[in-house]
């Protein structure tokens, strides 16, 4: 026979407290005594009470669910973003619902319109380029939204993350600090992100009129650093440095550059973005640019239920991020 499901008034009956008290406890509510939520999550345990989410929603009006809507899962900087954002949420008492766009703006106002329909009271954004369906449907539908991976304070919504333009020039900066003067820079589909587009504006700016620099798009893949890599090996004339806007397509242009005798960095410098959690383990470790990504989701997942809860107006916020200086760049050599 399967154990038996206890109820709330179970709970209520073996702890010795409301109905109410205990709803709250299973709710998540931060101001219950730490003393009475250990008393009443240990009898839950005994009795085999589990909230049930639908009977929650009709009562309260709440879901406790919020949505987040990211354009892959390929690569591993999103799952140190969304883990946070779920444990985050999870210690109040709240869902995460995930859905996967792509990039692609009709699939994420189709999946826009499913999370709605399954009780999302919230939505986190990646990036703050979508398309004005999606802002107005979510808007008609009086839904709090955040995007997230950037920073623009003259944002109409809030942006929590960090300034891709900045990040870029201080990129470039720490190469010119080598000498590195000659600088390919390799980088993802423009047309799919608009953090690459605003890092290769800040890229730009900071190179200023360099006849030399380099810029290829490819794949945001390892295979597309590989490909970047071998076109830049084919130019007339090699830059010093190589600047990639992922640590993805780092990986890719390092593989290729040792497979044909580079020295890295002797020969050419390779400096990435992400801090990927292996690079520092790749050979050379890979100088990066460390995204807050755990704490972006965090905070993200903070400002949303602040909002639900209380009402609270949600607000940019700029988080920072830092250079990790490792053996993957270095000074430039001179060149007969």
């Amino acid at each position: 026979m399967p154990p038996k499901i206890g109820k709330i008034r179970d709970v209520a009956r073996e702890t010795g407290l409301s109905t109410a008290t205990v709803s709250r406890v299973m709710n998540g509510n931060p101001k219950v005594n730490p003393e009475m939520r250990a008393t009443v999550l240990a009898a839950a345990k005994k009795l085999n009470y589990v909230p049930n989410p639908a009977a929650r929603a009709l009562s309260t009006n709440r879901s406790k669910t919020v949505a987040a809507i990211i354009p892959t899962i390929d690569h591993s900087v999103y799952a140190k973003y969304i883990t946070a954002v779920e444990k985050t949420l999870s210690a109040r008492g709240y869902t995460l619902v995930l859905a996967i766009s792509n990039a692609d703006a009709q699939m994420e106002c189709d999946a826009a319109e499913k999370l709605i329909a399954m009780g999302a009271e919230a939505f986190i954004l990646t990036g703050a380029k979508h398309s004005a369906a999606l802002i107005d449907l979510l808007d008609r539908c009086a839904k709090p939204l955040v995007f997230t991976s950037v920073f623009d304070d003259q944002s109409a919504i809030p942006t929590i993350g960090y300034d891709n333009q900045a990040l870029a020039k201080a990129a470039i900066a720490h190469l010119q600090e080598h000498g590195h003067r000659d600088i390919a820079v390799v980088y993802g589909s423009l047309a799919e992100n608009d953090r690459t587009v605003t890092r290769l504006k800040g890229a730009r700016m900071a190179l200023g009129s360099a006849d030399n620099t380099l810029f290829f798009e490819v794949d945001l893949s390892v295979e597309g650093g590989r490909r970047a890599a071998m076109e830049i090996l084919n130019t007339d004339k090699r830059p010093s440095a190589i600047l990639c806007f992922s640590d993805v397509l780092a990986l890719g242009v390092m593989f290729l550059l040792q497979s044909q005798g580079i020295r890295i960095p002797l020969d050419i410098s390779v400096m990435g973005f992400d801090n990927l959690d292996w690079s520092r383990q790749s050979y050379p470790s890979l100088t990066t640019i460390d995204l807050p990504a755990s704490q972006m989701g965090a905070e993200a997942a903070l400002q949303i239920m602040r909002r639900l809860e209380e009402d609270h107006p949600m607000s940019s916020l700029d988080l920072p991020a830092k250079i990790m200086r490792r053996g993957s760049v270095g000074p430039v050599r001179h060149r007969p």
